[in-house]
């Protein structure tokens, strides 16, 4: 049988009774309120029928008292304590047509106690520390619009219709015990003997059963921590989960953890010399739940080592893990190893050996292993020189349940340095990958990769920069693309798997799996920077892929870039067209966004943003998306006394179009708008407000008129509003929206 038990009672006597003992204690007490009134009625017609007939009212109130103060001008601690209410409700009538849904009246009212108690106890003669805790200061929500009424308003309803409340309880106390800094008396020598003991306790209540998504359930946690030898930590921790609405949800977990673990989870590590140090830790873990597929027992154990000497440093994370469920017998370990340092003034090196195995024993006694161990050593040497030189060595060996896969990997690079020349950069680099797998129900295969690319760029000046690239890789043999490895990337080139032809992933060269191939990309690239802040760039990609069998596939891409900005005024513009050509099935793709802004002053804002995109989607179908965004808006201010905001107006225009071409139709949405926006301040705490928006959609022609007015003060302690707005649509159905709303807020 479930209990919640509210413990603020048990905290509001554990201060009292700390005040009796230790006497008067100074404190600083506090009253806060809130008084939240809100009312919508919204009204719908179509031809001349009334449609929609809703009206919704909602109020809350809440009520606060808050204290705090030192026990004993805090050589003991100190306390801090609220208690209030909070209750809320609203009331909402929605009338529809049967064709509409039918009549809605969602309702609900709710209160609950709001209060927050804490003691801190941390006397400054004694090794002990104590905080305890326990609060419920969760608000009611309200939400707005959860149930349609109506596929195509004009006005957003804004009708209550839903209320988020309950209990949320959180309840804790921690103790800590042993020596701290600012021991001073004669007992600090015993305290040292004594070790560090640490309990934890929290209760989490979550309860509304009353909201349209009800919860209930009930979280506790119990740790013990003790340091038992230096920075060998013991933990004990323990947690039960109750879903008393859904039981499969809930379970029990239970955790023996020993190692270089703190009791604030941070790893601590332990100095072996001046130059190695290491932390580690095992832990043993049992969840159980009513689901026999989620419930586990499993056992775990890292080492971490880190190393730093003059001229190398290497480091370690291993782990090792044992895991019994429902699947079996889980096994599994990692073992990476890192190092990186110099040899000599010119050589930088830096290599790893990663290790990962998993062996799964399943309940009929099956085995299925998995592995895979890697290596890496990369050089980087001559940086004193004319041309550097960079080589790089690969190994990897993965193993899937018998298949497996071994792949190598061997590269060279050389780059120019600033002793060959100032203006010119020369790179060159060439990687070979090769791949090999067998498998015991097929036959043994083989797959091999190159990959050269050479770099020339020239800088005459700050101002300018060209770049020319090309890149060749080829592909030869049958592709092993089951396998995942984690060190050698087969294809490296490409981005992935093809994901089907949308508009963008079809001008790139996503499918992987490809077996024999030869591509050349070549790249040309001009940068100019003719004023300050200013740069302008322009690439032309050609990338051309052949493979035996199949038309060559050319894909060709023209990027352009323009930046340009000062404190008050940017434009920022990305251009690109690309054209493909297979077999002479031809597909293109423009597309286009930008943005400008103009900021000359506080008075005076005014932005534009544009993206367009046009192309094939494919050989019969193509694509045109223009979305443009346009805002002004300025502010007048009064110097008359007290300099203030006087007057806003703002403008707002936004196109958006989509068509598609078809072979047989053609389909074409359009919405054009213009918002009109007056916002006039008489006083400094008042404001008056309208606005007007035109709306224009096709197909249809149809004609949306939305106009708004609202009236508001904005106090500190007081904020009301009365806003008011008509909708009109001249298409088939004459749709009218009308909408009045009032809000009422006070603070004390």
């Amino acid at each position: 049988m479930k209990q919640h038990r509210f413990p603020i009672i048990s905290l509001l006597l554990l201060t009292a009774f700390v005040t009796a003992l230790l006497g008067p204690l100074p404190a600083q007490a506090r009253i806060s309120g809130e008084i939240d009134l809100g009312y919508v009625s919204y009204q719908a017609d179509e031809q001349g029928r009334r449609v929609t007939d809703a009206h919704s009212f909602h109020h809350r109130y809440s009520l606060l008292y808050s204290t705090d103060g030192l026990l004993y001008d805090g050589r003991v601690g100190a306390y801090n304590v609220s208690v209030g209410y909070e209750w809320g409700a609203f009331d909402t009538r929605i009338k529809q047509s049967d064709d509409r849904g039918g009549d809605l009246n969602p309702s609900i009212s709710a209160g609950h106690l709001l209060y927050n108690g804490e003691v801190v106890l941390d006397p400054v003669e004694l090794p002990l520390r104590m905080k305890a805790y326990s609060y419920d200061m969760n608000r009611i929500a309200m939400d707005e619009d959860t149930v349609s009424v109506g596929n195509t308003t004009m006005i957003r309803p804004g009708l209550i219709t839903d209320l988020l409340d309950g209990t949320h309880i959180n309840t804790g106390v921690t103790v800590l015990f042993g020596v701290k800094n600012g021991l001073t008396n004669g007992y600090n020598a015993i305290f040292r003997h004594i070790p560090l003991v640490m309990v934890d306790y929290r209760d989490e209540i979550n309860k509304d059963t009353r909201s349209a998504t009800p919860q209930d359930t009930r979280l506790r946690r119990l740790a013990f921590v003790s340091l038992n030898k230096r920075d060998n930590w013991f933990h004990y921790r323990t947690s039960t989960y109750d879903d008393y609405l859904n039981p499969n949800q809930s379970y029990k977990e239970s955790q023996f953890q020993l190692g270089t673990i703190d009791q604030a989870l941070s790893r601590r590590w332990i100095d072996l010399t001046n130059w190695l140090k290491i932390s580690t830790d095992g832990q043993f873990t049992k969840h159980a739940t009513p689901d026999p597929t989620t419930t586990f027992q499993a056992y775990e154990f890292n080492f971490y080592a880190l190393a730093n000497r003059q001229t190398w440093d290497a480091r370690t994370f291993s782990s090792l893990s044992r895991t019994l469920d429902q699947q079996g017998i889980t096994l599994e370990r990692t073992i990476p190893v890192y190092a990186s340092g110099v040899w000599g003034a010119d050589i930088d090196w830096k290599g790893s050996l990663y290790s990962h195995d998993k062996r799964v024993r399943q309940p009929d006694n099956t085995l299925v292993d998995t592995s895979d161990l890697s290596g890496m050593l990369r050089l980087d040497m001559l940086k004193r020189s004319p041309f550097t030189l960079g080589t790089i060595l690969k190994a990897e060996h993965a193993d899937n349940d018998g298949a497996k896969l071994i792949s190598l990997e061997g590269g060279l690079e050389s780059a120019s340095t600033r002793r060959f020349s100032r203006d010119y950069t020369l790179y060159g680099s060439y990687n070979i990958k090769y791949f090999n797998t067998s498998d015991r129900n097929q036959d043994d295969s083989s797959y091999l990769n190159h990959n050269a690319v050479a770099r020339l760029a020239y800088d005459p000046s700050t101002t300018y920069r060209l770049e020319l690239e090309e890149n060749v890789s080829v592909g030869s043999g049958t592709n092993p693309q089951d396998f995942s490895n984690s060190a050698i990337v087969i294809n490296s080139g490409f981005n992935g798997y093809n994901t089907g032809s949308t508009l963008g992933s079809i001008f790139q060269r996503r499918d992987n799996t490809i077996n024999n191939y030869v591509r050349y990309v070549t790249t040309a690239s001009a940068y100019w920077s003719p004023l300050p802040r200013t740069r302008l760039s322009l690439t032309l990609i050609e990338d051309i892929l052949t493979q035996p069998g199949a038309p060559a596939d050319y894909l060709t891409t023209i990027r352009n870039t323009i930046d340009y900005s000062i404190a008050n005024f940017l434009v920022r513009l990305r251009t690109s067209y690309s054209f493909r050509n297979v077999g002479g099935d031809t597909l293109d793709l423009l597309e286009s966004q930008g943005a400008v802004e103009y900021r000359p002053n506080r008075n005076l804002e005014a932005s534009l943003n544009y993206l367009y995109n046009v192309g094939k989607v494919d050989l019969k179908t193509e694509s045109k998306y223009i979305d443009l965004r346009q805002r002004l808006a300025y502010n007048y201010y009064t110097f008359h006394g007290l300099e203030r905001k006087l007057l806003e107006v703002s403008q707002e225009f936004s196109y958006t179009q989509t068509k598609n071409y078809g072979e047989f139709t053609t389909t074409q949405d359009t919405a054009t708008r213009l918002t009109l926006g007056l916002r006039y301040f008489p006083l400094s705490r008042l404001f008056i407000a309208g606005n007007v928006r035109f709306s224009l959609l096709d197909p249809g022609e149809t004609l949306e008129q939305v106009y708004n007015g609202t009236i508001g003060i904005t106090f500190q302690k007081l904020q009301a509003t009365l806003d008011y707005s008509y909708g009109r649509r001249n298409d088939s159905d004459n749709r009218v929206e009308k909408r009045l709303a009032a809000n009422l807020r006070k603070f004390f």
